[in-house]
């Protein structure tokens, strides 16, 4: 019997071992395509570019003044840093968005065994997108990963124009029909139908508010990490087995850790369920007895 399991754990960990080898191949492969795609094609990095073609910044020294100040263009960036102390350049982060008129959107500062990491993400003004970003660029001892994208807003800003235009026509049209109309049940529809109007017209009010704001205040996201293999992996990385191993042991000892926890909180409350075991215990051997006579 014994042989019998020891040949099945044999063979399992055969498939095992060509299913890994299998992955380890695929995913080596695939990385190589993709350089070798890239070299040939001449077209910068998709972690470099970040957004498509036909939204991409593209900075071009014949681009005139009114093409530029016609058009509205929310402008993202996501940067991956190395730092020698991530809390110092967070603060860093911090202040210069502030110091420039912009703010803290999130920051998100953690350690694990006493190794820090985290996020911080800020909106400073578009005029300040380009300087700000070489700054957070400088702050690091390297970059791992950079990302900026341009989102042109501009058809559905002019959209939202024209429906507003309308929505308040109409709101005009109805204010005088109120006037007009002396029955009381004509007057409670009419106003029913004002208070829709004027419903959709805080709504895209409030549409083209956010809109003007994203786009005089750029958002930038900061990972900041000690090394690489902490920092998220980018999108078109294929292969980063250090960095998921170290993730994944994270994963576990969180998963440990929160166990211990439910432990601790378990024995605590053994003060409460363990008298209420014992009385039900009891009270179900009396029961039987009672009911036995």
């Amino acid at each position: 019997m014994s042989e019998k399991i020891w040949k099945i754990f044999g063979v399992l960990g055969m498939v095992c071992l060509v299913i890994l080898v299998f992955v380890v191949f695929i995913s080596f492969f695939g990385r190589m395509v993709y350089i070798a795609r890239e070299k040939t094609s001449g077209l910068p990095s998709p972690t470099l570019s970040g957004a498509p073609s036909e939204k991409a910044e593209t900075n071009l020294p014949f681009q005139t003044q009114p093409e530029t100040s016609s058009r509205m263009i929310i402008k993202t960036g996501w940067l991956n840093l190395v730092v020698k102390d991530v809390l110092d350049v967070a603060k860093k982060i911090a202040k210069f968005a502030e110091d420039n008129g912009g703010w803290v959107v999130s920051s998100n500062i953690s350690e694990y065994e006493k190794v820090p990491s985290g996020s911080i993400t800020v909106r400073v003004p578009a005029e300040k997108f380009e300087e700000a970003k070489d700054y957070f660029r400088n702050l690091a001892v390297r970059v791992t990963n950079e990302k900026i994208q341009s989102q042109d807003i501009t058809e559905e800003y002019v959209d939202l124009q024209s429906r507003l235009r309308n929505l308040e026509a109409a709101e005009s049209q109805l204010l005088e029909l109120i006037k007009r109309t002396g029955k009381v049940d004509e007057i409670l529809e009419v106003y029913r139908e004002l208070t829709n109007v004027r419903q959709q017209i805080e709504q895209i009010k409030g549409r083209m508010q956010y809109l003007e704001q994203s786009v005089k205040m750029s958002s930038i996201t900061v990972n900041l990490a000690l090394s690489e293999e902490l920092l998220p992996v980018p999108p078109a990385e294929k292969w980063r087995p250090k960095y998921v191993l170290l993730q994944s042991w994270k994963s576990v000892m969180n998963f440990w850790k929160g166990f211990s926890y439910f432990l601790i909180k378990l024995f605590v409350w053994a003060q409460v369920w363990v008298p209420a075991i014992i009385i039900i215990y009891f009270g179900k051997k009396f029961l039987k007895k009672r009911m036995g006579k």
